[in-house]
């Protein structure tokens, strides 16, 4: 499959964020999110179904480009069938009635929509080995997998949050909660206020923390972060988090 540098990713995000911009839905109203469901259903003509796909919880999405069918569970655990039409989205049923989970639903769907968007724009390249025609499974926490070992999978995460957080919307979103021009630093116990706010931010984008600091780094919005142990900080800056 074709190797996309991230300015190409980039540029594909932007047209099918334009897109978003136009549908009827939206384009009278202002704008500050991406609903990625509404993207994938009006934008990329897919349909979004819920379905628990794990024991636990593991399979958040999945999505596939043939017609195919795959295990699925009922509400009991029983196990059950899902025909996949190669135009349908699955995700992980409990996402989507939990709101604290809302972040990480947005993402799955996206995700799982870059991978059809790929497929759309490179047919004969995308999806064509025996290892990426089938199934295309979205696995809770794959987007921290370092080095890069799956190209499919990295360019669908990369792609997923191009749309959910394009630049314009996140640098409106920084203006309405005084965040300023950039993030010098991301820390909940040096810089609480500071904090606070991104966390509202990320709330009001509808994406996790995680996803946002990520993407706010990429485009030189936020220098440094330390969501997964704010006491690292001790070790590179002993006087504490300045801002």
């Amino acid at each position: 499959m074709k190797h996309l540098s991230r300015f190409d990713i980039e540029a594909i995000a932007a047209k099918y964020v334009k897109a978003y911009m136009e549908l009827p839905d939206v384009r009278n109203t202002k704008i500050y999110r991406i609903d990625p469901e509404l993207l994938l259903e009006k934008v990329l003509g897919l349909t979004v179904e819920y379905q628990h796909l794990s024991y636990d919880g593991s399979i958040l999405g999945m999505t596939s480009f043939t017609e195919l069918g795959v295990q699925v569970l009922e509400d009991d655990d029983n196990e059950a069938f899902f025909f996949l039409d190669g135009k349908t989205v699955l995700v992980e049923k409990d996402l989507a009635f939990d709101n604290k989970l809302r972040g990480r639903k947005n993402f799955t769907l996206m995700h799982e929509g870059s991978h059809q968007i790929f497929k759309t724009l490179f047919p004969n390249d995308y999806g064509v080995t025996q290892k990426s025609s089938g199934v295309h499974y979205y696995k809770a926490n794959s987007e921290r997998n370092k080095p890069i070992s799956d190209w499919e999978e990295w360019q669908a995460n990369t792609l997923g949050a191009a749309i959910l957080l394009p630049e314009t919307l996140i640098k409106q979103g920084m203006f309405l909660f005084n965040l300023g021009d950039k993030i010098e630093c991301l820390n909940k116990i040096y810089s609480p206020e500071v904090y606070k706010k991104f966390e509202a931010l990320a709330d009001f984008l509808g994406c996790s923390k995680k996803a946002l600091a990520i993407r706010m780094k990429q485009l030189g919005l936020l220098k440094k972060e330390y969501l997964d142990n704010p006491f690292d900080i001790i070790n590179i800056y002993p006087e504490g988090c300045s801002v």
